[in-house]
């Protein structure tokens, strides 16, 4: 077994800021200024990334330097009904050359079920390739039974928005780090009647634990019993219940945990933790008309004195399925997407996992746009992306990864509406999910 280990960030830029929302549907990456086509080849990639936020560029600018290739880009919505489509897209006779997944338990699914090419050999004989390759160290690739399916285009750091005036009219001040002990008394400062300090609680378990936090005995049971999971719970509990946080019910009924940047634009919320889709939003002041300044923190230590995890992971995984019937085109267009993806998609909130000539600074002025300095708090986000304490884990264990997904967020859900106890979380998270590891180790 690999062993977990965390990425450095000076080897590759912060970033990939989460999936984006919104319907299915072909880009006009092949209709795109510069782009080639004619006769010849024809990929097709599908992602989550909005074509115009950096994918129609990117299959451009490929384009024009390959103009006997036109690459076709579909949309699909990262949901459990998107994945479900492009699984069945996959399977079936849709063509596909090259898709990304956005969590590796996807790849790992994909992968074990013969819907993602071995490129281990590919990816070994690719020098700038190198810290994505199965021995790398820091590991900066997920490993599947030994061999590697995909490529992290990006990475995707949760962070910590934070309102300024909210900020400036409690007279509080923020350093580059805190505690999730900080993090609740900031919250309870800027509650207010109507406004909740914060949209939601702060993990404990991921950031205390680390890579393969869900998971015992080399991944032979799960982890739930691990006394930092119910104390996630109970602080999100505590903080509900005082009005700190916004209750469970209102998240759900607004599914305000795809869309969380309503609220916190909007002001109802003070504070809102989340991965840099969010970033959009801000910049989108049309869309999201606000007038006041963002500032970023990294998310909360549980522990005093110790550096947590980021809740965050690399990201934009990249893999080539098997059915293509133009593999050695579609492992140009990857490796292509990876040394150009921080030209053209940090604009959509995506940040480079291989930065190249890019710098930290042209980066972060790429995200935050020329708008930055009525929009942000410029200082306070190169800490928060790329600071120090952005620590990434990368897992190993990926068993029944997408069926304990699914029912821990149902159990979460019940417990946060008040239909299950803490305990009975304890209990039922530990039985469904060794149920489920044994039967996918059947």
């Amino acid at each position: 077994m690999v062993e977990p280990t965390t990425i450095s960030r000076r080897r590759m830029l912060g970033g990939a800021l989460a999936t984006a929302a919104g319907a299915a549907g072909l880009s006009g990456c092949n209709l795109a200024k510069g782009g080639g086509g004619g006769s010849g080849t024809t990929l097709n990639v599908w992602g989550g990334v909005p074509n115009e936020t950096g994918p129609d560029d990117l299959c451009a600018a490929f384009m024009s330097e390959h103009p006997d290739i036109k690459v076709t880009y579909t949309r699909y919505v990262n949901d459990d009904d998107g994945n479900i489509k492009l699984d069945t897209a996959l399977s079936g006779g849709v063509p596909i050359d090259i898709y990304f997944s956005y969590a590796p338990q996807r790849v790992a699914q994909r992968a074990h079920n013969g819907l993602a090419l071995d490129l281990t050999d590919k990816i070994n004989a690719e020098k700038d390739l190198a810290p994505f390759t199965a021995d790398a160290s820091p590991q900066g690739n997920f490993v599947f039974d030994g061999k590697l399916h995909c490529l992290p285009a990006a990475l995707a750091p949760v962070t910590v928005y934070v309102n300024k005036s909210m900020l400036d009219d409690a007279g509080i001040k923020l350093g580059d780090n805190w505690t999730v002990d900080g993090f609740v008394d900031v919250a309870t400062e800027l509650t207010r009647k109507g406004r909740f300090g914060t949209l939601n609680s702060p993990s404990l378990a991921r950031p205390a634990l680390g890579p393969d936090y869900r998971y015992t005995d080399g991944g032979k049971a799960s982890n739930f019993a691990d006394p930092w999971f119910s104390k996630e719970l109970e602080l999100a509990l505590k903080l509900q219940k005082s009005k700190i946080a916004m209750d469970q019910q209102t998240i759900i009924a607004e599914k305000l945990d795809v869309f969380s940047q309503a609220p916190f634009i909007a002001g109802r919320v003070a504070m809102l933790i989340s991965s840099g889709q969010i970033i959009r939003s801000i910049n989108d002041t049309k869309g999201y008309p606000h007038d006041f300044v963002t500032v970023g923190m990294p998310i909360p230590s549980p522990e005093k004195g110790k550096q947590g995890w980021n809740t965050g992971s690399i990201g934009d995984l990249m893999a080539i399925s098997p059915k293509s019937k133009h593999q050695d085109e579609a492992w140009e267009l990857t490796k292509f997407w990876m040394r150009n993806a921080g030209k053209y998609m940090v604009k959509g909130g995506r940040l480079p996992s291989m930065p190249g000539s890019t710098s930290e600074d042209d980066v972060l002025k790429q995200l935050l746009t020329d708008k930055a300095d009525t929009l942000y708090d410029v200082p306070s986000w190169k800490n928060a992306l790329l600071g120090p304490a952005v620590k990434y884990p990368v897992d190993t264990i990926f068993t029944a990864g997408t069926e304990i997904d699914l029912l821990i967020k149902d159990l979460n859900d019940e417990t946060l509406l008040g239909d299950r106890t803490v305990k009975s979380w304890v209990s039922q998270a530990v039985k469904q999910s060794d149920a489920a590891i044994k039967k996918a180790g059947a």
